[in-house]
């Protein structure tokens, strides 16, 4: 059934944009969360369990902009991508094994929720409108929670002019290590899950003079993620980024993007009584 729902509105959906589909020429698809099973930002993986395999991008199959082989023993990870209508929030739950983390790993990311594409930063037409237009279109974001930071965790939207919109309630994020500790380059692994309020126009003057982007299934987004796996001795590859599978410059073109299909509400998922439940077993263990 679920394969059928999403071939549905890919079909349905490629024939509404044509050729605004597919920058990369790939498609990956975000999991819709119910009302009722919205993940909690706890650093608990649990809620994300009843997301399947098919929305998920695993280390695996990513790949290192500068050539750099995947050794799964160096860096094994997988990402998912969500959203929520009700809410108008998009989630992305990340787990990690890194075999040597420091205070400068973190996951980059890049949104362009209306898919328009083009270039977001480095215009080059001087600093006020690099101050209007960096980021605002579309965004880089630094989501360093629960990195691994010695000086704690963190996130932001990368343009100072825009720092609001990398903060709550506009990002959220909650993490945990399941084992290892932050700065120590030793072998460590860890989740983290963040929720980020969606915009087509960020403005620095804040959100009353923004335009937030309103989700809705069966739409085209622009995404890019990648992780930055610093080794203390990396050899040749230095500055290891890997990625989904967005293209090079995704850090200052939506048009280097990944793809993502907002995917329908899976059949199957648990009711609201059974979400509830499984509420109050979680809150017991806290």
């Amino acid at each position: 059934m679920l394969f059928r729902s999403i071939l549905a509105v890919l079909l349905i959906t490629l024939v509404a944009v044509g050729s605004a589909f597919g920058h990369q020429g790939e498609m990956a698809f975000m999991f819709q969360f119910p009302d009722n099973l919205v993940p909690e930002l706890d650093g608990d993986m649990s809620d994300w369990d009843i997301v399947s395999d098919v929305y998920k991008i695993k280390g695996e199959t990513m790949f290192n902009q500068f050539g750099a082989p995947m050794d799964l023993s160096d860096f094994n990870a997988w990402l998912v991508w969500a959203y929520n209508i009700t809410e108008n929030k998009a989630y992305f739950g990340a787990w990690i094994a890194d075999d040597a983390i420091n205070n400068t790993e973190k996951w980059s990311t890049t949104t362009d929720w209306d898919h328009t594409g083009g270039k977001f930063r480095g215009f080059d037409q001087g600093d006020e409108f690099e101050a209007r237009w960096a980021s605002a279109q579309a965004q880089r974001y630094d989501l360093a929670a629960p990195t691994f930071s010695s000086s704690g965790y963190y996130t932001r939207i990368i343009t100072g002019t825009k720092a609001w919109a990398g903060e709550s309630p506009y990002l959220e994020w909650g993490g945990q290590y399941l084992r290892g500790a932050p700065d120590t380059f030793e072998p460590a692994e860890m989740f983290g899950e963040f929720s980020i309020v969606p915009f087509d126009d960020i403005h620095p003057d804040g959100p009353d003079a923004s335009i937030m982007h309103q989700f809705q299934e069966g739409e085209i987004v622009g995404i890019e993620v990648n992780w930055g796996d610093k080794d203390a001795d990396p050899g040749s590859y230095d500055d290891a980024y890997w990625s989904g599978f967005g293209g090079e410059g995704a850090s200052a073109d939506a048009d280097k993007f990944g793809d993502y299909l907002l995917a329908p509400v899976e059949t199957g998922l648990p009711t609201a009584v059974e979400a509830s439940t499984w509420g109050h077993v979680k809150a017991s263990f806290k």
